[in-house]
């Protein structure tokens, strides 16, 4: 029986529903565990017949050129069995995660997603490793962001070569803006250009991703390593692009398979050793058959600027955060019209840019091309002008828009036929960058990032000879990484100078894929201190090679390069003996530290990066470590499997205790010094300029007709996402931290 009388107003229950789910990027999208959370079978989905129409273009890959581009443009996706003839590079398939801790480094921070809960959180790469390898795992983690460029890994990974012409991150971007960038992690505040060309996905088995579009309508590049992944395909349509956007805001995802919705969905299968090119604006959705290794990378181009576009406006239409919005969308736009206007009228509208000659000759341009450059404008236009984020950089915006439209009004009657050249329009800026960074590789990989001197060996002339020879010796192949297990690509600098190649031999040097990842100190090798080796005894010459159980006790100094006994130190610096100090032990290199004695004098504060840019990730480490309010990194425990456990039982053999990342000796060991808290010099950012609005004054110069051309396109432009300015040279990007994920 009711207890409300007639007085008693009655109140409308509404009923319970799910939270909405926001529409977010391939990568930053979590993947649900497959246990009956979705009301509909994925079992089916993956056997069922009803998407047996495939999309997919199947080519080699020498004919993905910029001919193909330019005749046909980039609106199907392309599978390609073998990735020869692509220019990509990538290791060989026995490359696994052990080997991509080795080279992120083992305490790089990574985000990890629980698709139990759906919520993220930070895990070293050590820690990752050994939950991907655990046959018994208790839950299902993806890793959702590992953003690899600058850190050694970028070395063994080349974008495929159709990708380096056409990607606006390198052929638009400002070149020096780029090259500022040097903190490998994926904070984006820490970003000068657009970080998103070279990510590593790991996925577990069993790992749903529903449907997406990647951010910023830019398109992907894809290469299964190991393992295996299924596609569902829809085409961008307009029909398609409403449907979806209405079941992003449903709030229904978990209940409707969007496949089903549409008119017609494909489904492909991608094995070990494919790569596959997904255009702007493709809804898709991916399935992880069995634990994966991937490598891709994210990438804008000319010949899909109004798909690019159009996703833009279904990102503000969904509310899609910042976070997993294309950084820097807008200012990229902006810097696209520049470009044009800079090669095809010759005027440079960024600051110290000269202005060129223009071209003599008439470049037609595609018709993807110049409907793309009229939708910019008209996308910035309609910007509000709190978001039209005009780059610092630009020097008169005004007069770029008025260069637009005479640019428009000079090609709006180019030919077709004549735009084919197979050569593209925007080209990279500076042609010789790439050897310069090739150059760089070429000196890094290997010799610690410094350059090797060219020339005879020993003393410069009138020099005094050393008083004390040793026994000392370059570094030696580990024999066990995926690098020693590497045969010669052929194509490096080092491989095209070897005789068998066709050169002349002069280097002399390894290939760039086979330096070793983690070399070992050679069994020659001895304490400076007692002369003895490794392992406590007396170095006869010559060394036979003895199969040694336990590992060399021998560190050497990342800083003054001696190598000693840590039973040694106290000899070292019999000025420390019996105090507490601390020291580092270099975890992605063997048997290397910094020692007590330059930990003392302060020369571990200022040093040349070496032994892969171990300066830069205990700089990290220290960082990190002083965040949370201790002079001490925190130790995990390593496991059989980390880079320390040598170093560990080293210690083990000399009575010596880790604590807390301290090394302690006892009695007349004298124990390592305090580790030094220096961080790099960071560039602080300029004061924050007030942004005008100087589109509303040019309303009748920028929107131009698009009457001749609306039977081929329309650019249908909203508001768009609300970025913050680009950082200018010298100062670090003002915008809030990205996160992307994985399939």
């Amino acid at each position: 029986m009711s207890n409300s009388g007639p007085d008693t107003p009655l109140k409308r229950q509404l009923r319970d529903r799910k939270d909405r789910k926001a529409y977010v990027d391939d990568w930053a999208l979590g993947e649900d565990e497959l246990d009956g959370k979705r009301s509909f079978n994925l079992q089916e989905k993956l056997e069922s017949d009803s998407y047996s129409q495939s999309y997919v273009r199947e080519m080699s890959g020498s004919d993905l050129t910029i001919t193909y581009l330019q005749r046909h443009g980039f609106s199907t996706p392309l599978l390609f069995r073998e990735k020869s003839g692509l220019g990509l590079h990538v290791p060989t398939s026995n490359f696994t995660v052990n080997d991509v801790r080795t080279c992120v480094g083992s305490r790089r921070m990574l985000d990890v997603m629980d698709v139990s809960t759906q919520k993220n959180f930070e895990m070293a790469m050590k820690e990752w490793q050994r939950y991907y390898e655990d046959p018994n795992k208790d839950k299902l983690l993806n890793v959702i962001s590992l953003e690899f460029s600058h850190t050694k890994l970028e070395n063994y990974i080349h974008t495929p070569s159709i990708v380096r012409q056409i990607d606006w991150v390198d052929c638009v971007w400002p070149r020096h803006l780029k090259e500022a960038q040097t903190d490998p992690t994926n904070i984006i505040d820490e970003m000068f250009y657009p970080k998103v060309q070279k990510y590593c996905l790991m996925s577990v088995k069993g790992c749903y991703t529903d449907f997406h579009i990647d951010f910023g309508g830019s398109s992907v590049w894809y290469h299964i390593l190991r393992g295996a992944k299924v596609f569902w395909l829809i085409p961008p349509t307009e029909h398609n692009m409403k449907l979806y956007e209405q079941w992003v805001l449903s709030g229904k995802q978990g209940d409707i398979f969007f496949g089903d919705t549409v008119e017609k969905c494909s489904r492909i299968t991608l094995v070990e050793g494919n790569t596959f090119f997904i255009p702007s604006g493709w809804i898709h959705a991916v399935y992880t058959p069995k634990d994966s290794l991937v490598f891709g990378g994210n990438f804008l181009h000319s010949y899909s600027i109004d798909k690019q576009i159009r996703v833009a406006n279904v990102e503000e239409t969904t509310k899609v955060a910042q976070k997993f919005r294309y950084p820097f969308f807008t200012e990229m736009l902006w810097y696209v019209l520049c470009r044009y206007v800079h090669v095809l009228l010759g005027h440079s509208h960024l600051r110290d840019i000269p202005d060129m000659e223009p071209p003599q000759k008439h470049i037609h341009l595609t018709a993807l091309e110049l409907h793309g450059i009229k939708a910019i404008v008209t996308y910035l236009h309609k910007l509000p002008t709190t978001k039209k984020n005009i780059p610092d950089l630009i020097a008169d915006p005004v007069a770029l828009i008025k260069d637009v439209r005479t640019l428009v009004e000079q090609h709006r009657h180019d030919l077709p036929d004549r735009s084919v050249t197979g050569f593209p329009v925007l080209c990279n800026p500076d042609m010789k960058y790439g050897e310069r960074r090739l150059t760089f590789i070429k000196s890094f990989v290997g010799h610690g990032g410094k350059m090797r001197r060219v020339g005879p060996k020993g003393p410069a002339l009138g020099a005094k000879p050393k008083a004390k020879a040793g026994p000392r010796r370059r570094r030696t192949r580990c024999k066990k990484c995926a690098a020693c297990h590497q045969n010669d690509c052929g194509e490096c600098v080092f491989c095209q100078d070897m005789v068998k190649f066709g050169g002349s031999g002069r280097a002399k040097q390894t290939c760039i894929m086979r330096q070793c990842l983690q070399p070992m100190l050679p069994v020659t090798a001895a304490c400076s201190i007692c002369g003895l080796d490794g392992w406590g005894q007396q170095l006869a010459l010559p060394v036979h090679k003895l199969a040694k159980d336990a590992p060399s006790s021998l560190m050497e100094c990342s800083v003054c390069y001696e190598i000693v006994h840590p039973d040694c130190v106290g000899k070292i610096c019999p000025d420390i003996s019996g105090q507490t100090v601390s020291t580092q032990v270099n975890e992605d290199l063997p048997n290397s530290w910094e020692c007590p004695k330059c930990v003392r004098d302060g020369k571990n504060g200022e040093y040349g990066p070496r032994h892969f840019r171990a300066r830069r990730k205990w700089d990290q480490r220290r960082k990190s470590a002083a965040s949370e309010g201790g002079g001490a990194l925190k130790e995990d425990d390593d496991g059989p499997m980390s880079d320390e456990s040598d170093s560990e039982e080293m210690m083990e053999e000399h009575k010596s205790s880790r604590i807390g990342g301290h090394w302690t000796f006892t009695g007349d060991k004298a124990p390592p010094m305090k580790m030094s808290k220096h961080e790099p010099d960071r560039l602080t950012p300029p004061p924050e300029q007030s942004q005008r609005n100087i589109l509303d004054d040019l309303r009748g110069d920028m929107m131009m007709s698009d009457d001749d051309d609306r039977d081929a396109m329309t650019p249908s432009p909203t508001s768009s996402p609300n970025m913050s300015r680009p950082p200018t040279p010298g100062s670090p990007s003002p915008l809030t931290s990205q996160s992307r994920g994985s399939n």
